[in-house]
């Protein structure tokens, strides 16, 4: 197995982002922001890191590593 971590390109980003679905509360953003903080704390644990400022982009560097992981596997 291998271990993708998505990321936002900042929290103030993640942020933004939250508050601008407007589908939660402000205390449920500042849950989601706390939890972020920690996932973001431990991202070094994982094997690949992506960030996604680009969704598009995130996607396509997404599928490429998950292609060429299955490609290694074959080999």
């Amino acid at each position: 197995a291998r271990l993708v971590f998505i990321e936002p390109p900042s929290l103030e980003a993640l942020e933004i982002r939250l508050r601008g679905r407007g589908t939660e509360s402000d205390e449920a953003v500042e849950e989601r922001l706390a939890a972020a903080r920690v996932e973001l704390s431990r991202k070094m644990e994982y094997d690949v890191r992506l960030v996604n400022d680009d969704l598009d982009e995130a996607v396509q560097t997404l599928v490429r590593y998950v292609n060429e992981q299955a490609e290694k596997t074959r080999g």
